[in-house]
């Protein structure tokens, strides 16, 4: 199994080099749309004494819309002759598990730049740095995590995207209340009560969706 995902992760990730464009896509996207947010707060007056509360909230719905672009940017990719390739050659485990790797550590990577750029224009209210990586890298997994297991379902059933949002987007919401709890305690030196308890739901949510996708998508895999 070890060999089979390592090779998937390795091509898809000699892929996506050979391909910057996409990457730089997305960067543009992160870039205009972080710029955007500025201006029309700025326009307002909005940034004058702006809660951190706010700037937490900004961020993550950002990071939120930008890994489902990323997402769908990826399995726009790949035509169906290639996941019928994929099928004579590849177990369907070995395959979910390779694609919530790579778009998990994609998310991340491009998660860590947007915060960096969306601090260009808004600032960093962060008193504990290590607690923010965390809460970036942690979070936008599970984004990443949920989404792939949603789109890959909507690829399979005649790739309808509007079950992605159907399927998606429920389980967004609390997933995103839970992430911008935990990134809230970044904002203080010292972290709270609470810190360990969403940590902990955090990363269980996580290794629900990832049992979830590789019990749910060998079924799928077969359509």
């Amino acid at each position: 199994m070890l060999t089979s995902v390592f090779a998937l992760l390795k091509y898809d990730f000699q892929r996506e080099f050979r391909q910057r464009l996409s990457f730089l896509s997305i960067l543009l996207y992160v870039f205009s749309i972080t710029y955007l947010m500025y201006f029309l707060l700025n326009t307002q007056g909005a940034l004058v004494k702006m809660e951190v509360k706010y700037w937490n909230v900004i961020f993550w719905i950002i990071i939120l819309f930008t890994t489902i672009n990323e997402l769908i940017s990826q399995f726009s990719k790949e035509s169906d002759g290639l996941y019928l390739y994929y099928y004579t050659v590849i177990h369907p485990t070995h395959f979910i598990i390779s694609r919530l790797i790579f778009h998990a550590v994609y998310a991340a990577l491009t998660s860590l730049l947007t915060y960096f750029i969306f601090s260009l224009w808004f600032g960093s209210p962060v008193e504990n740095f290590s607690l923010i990586l965390l809460s970036i890298i942690l979070g936008s997994s599970s984004f990443a995590i949920l989404f792939t297991l949603t789109t890959a379902i909507s690829k399979g059933l005649k790739n309808n995207a509007v079950l992605t949002s159907i399927l998606g987007f429920p389980l967004s919401i609390p997933l995103i209340t839970l992430v911008s709890r935990l990134s809230k305690e970044a904002f203080f030196i010292a972290t709270s009560d609470n810190f360990w308890i969403n940590l902990s739901v955090l990363i269980g949510f996580n290794l629900i969706m990832v049992v979830l996708s590789v019990i749910l998508y060998p079924y799928i895999w077969r359509e």
